[in-house]
């Protein structure tokens, strides 16, 4: 059976003739928030438990810089191409956006201690060891030819079949693994890397980076004009009273009549007795508390679930001198520097000052490992010195930086979730997402096709809220 989120979601769960219960809801993320307010507006009754002294999750606006200037440490533009999140920003709570536009050609390629504009770049610029019929096509062509073979499936026509097939025919390749058969050299590689963001994904699922390559997912994008915290905030005036803030989840028991979340608030360990519990916070985390009654298959999917790391260091700087100097106004800087991607954000500015901020470092994986070790002040101070080899103007300009490593909050235990090879396609998804008795699991893990997106959680968090609804416990209508 096949379910319309989306409708779902504007149009509120179904009547039904099952008892109305009482829920637990572990997480204030976007999961945890959709699945109270559609459960709530049903007539449940609702009490979310949320860690933190905020909503919103990976959703982390901060707000330190001068004026009206923000920075987004986590979820900072949205594709045009999420129905869900963008039917809650544009239409459920009417949040003003902007274009996020992530490409412009008067940002640098930086590699082997050069710089160039992206549109001077070429190969043949830089010291490459690539063959000659590599040599003769641009990156774009060479990535697109490379994986030729799965676009032809996605383009045969039947969307649901091609999806099938590329996981049948391709689920046991890296993208490393993929690229190498295809014949890429090791230049090409060394090369396309750095350009498409590519080296922390290389050994991680073919699949979903094509989903995403493919559908291009970067290539129209908006961010929230008053910040991206706008959206969980706005949820506010429907869930606030219903939620516990400070309540560390550390244990969940279950009968076959009922469910008991214990949380820490303070000193004092209190218990809520509902039906059921729906668990709304990374999969990582998990293996810190204590969940009764999950069978072995269900605790090898939350041990193996991979949750990536990334990081993001903000810089504000006297002067907006991307714009005044180079004419950037969005877009990234790509560069082998441990730096490794500059972004340009035209979000967050304020346009009344000459100060601006841009992330001088944005890294994801191995990239990101190399700033875990430093104190804050070093991380930015090394981010410092490579920038100034891209942009000089930044040492007579920099004011202050804050970073955020993602790897080491607590509550987040990463970047979000990666698929590896065998892991779409198998039983493994299947045990991913299933609940166990009493107790559900919605987060961004918990859908195929937009892992680490807020759409991914949306999508997890209105299935679980229709089957807890409707009663459907020994059923999979979310299943995708």
């Amino acid at each position: 059976m096949g379910l319309d989120v989306l409708d779902l979601l504007k149009e509120g769960l179904p009547e039904s003739s099952a008892p109305r219960r009482r829920i637990v809801v572990v997480g204030a993320g976007m999961a945890g928030l959709t699945a109270a307010m559609l459960l709530k507006q049903a007539g449940h009754e609702v009490v979310i438990l949320e860690g933190q002294n905020r909503l919103g999750g990976r959703i982390l606006t901060y707000r330190g810089f001068a004026g009206d200037m923000y920075g987004e440490f986590g979820a900072m533009r949205f594709p045009q191409q999420h129905p869900l999140v963008r039917w809650l920003i544009e239409e459920k709570f009417e949040l003003p956006i902007r274009p996020f536009p992530m490409y412009d050609e008067d940002t640098f390629v930086y590699l082997q201690g050069k710089g160039v504009r992206r549109r001077d770049f070429s190969a043949d610029q830089f010291s490459f060891a690539m063959s000659p019929r590599e040599i003769d096509k641009t990156p774009h062509e060479l990535l697109r030819a490379t994986v030729q073979p799965l676009v032809d499936i996605m383009e045969e026509g039947d969307d649901a079949k091609a999806w099938h097939r590329l996981l049948t025919d391709y689920d046991r390749y890296t993208l490393l693994g993929y690229l190498k058969e295809r014949g890429l050299s090791d230049g090409a590689l060394a090369m396309l890397g750095p350009l498409f963001n590519l080296e922390g994904r290389y050994h991680f699922s073919l699949v979903e980076w094509f989903s995403h390559y493919y559908e291009d997912v970067f290539g129209r994008l908006d961010y929230i004009a008053a910040g991206a915290d706008s959206l969980p905030r706005a949820f506010e005036p429907f869930l606030m009273d219903d939620i516990r803030l400070g309540a560390l989840v550390h244990a969940v028991d279950q009968t076959d009549s009922e469910v008991r979340v214990h949380f820490r608030a303070g000193r004092r360990t209190q218990t809520i007795v509902a039906d059921e519990c729906i668990v709304t916070v990374p999969f990582a985390s998990l293996r810190h508390m204590e969940i009764e009654g999950l069978d072995p298959d269900k605790w090898y999917a939350i041990r193996n679930t991979y949750y990536g790391r990334a990081h993001k260091l903000f810089m504000q700087f006297s002067e907006r001198w991307w714009e005044t100097a180079y004419g950037i106004t969005h877009g990234l800087t790509v560069t082998d520097l441990a730096i490794r991607n500059v972004v340009y954000p035209p979000a967050g500015q304020d346009t009344r000052f000459r100060k601006g901020v841009m992330i001088a470092s944005y890294c994801w994986e191995q990239d990101s490992m190399p700033y875990t070790p430093l104190a804050g002040d070093e991380c930015v101070a090394q981010a410092l010195e490579d920038l100034a080899k891209i942009h000089p103007e930044a040492r007579d300009t920099f004011e202050f930086g804050v970073y955020k490593d993602w790897a080491l909050d607590w509550f987040a235990c990463g970047i979000g979730p990666l698929f590896r090879a065998f892991e779409m396609s198998e039983a493994f998804y299947e045990d991913v997402i299933r609940p166990v008795n009493r107790v559900w699991f919605a987060n961004d893990a918990c859908d195929r096709r937009h892992r680490r997106w807020v759409e991914g959680a949306l999508k997890a968090a209105v299935k679980n809220a229709y089957a807890i609804h409707e009663g459907l416990r020994d059923e999979m209508p979310w299943k995708d």
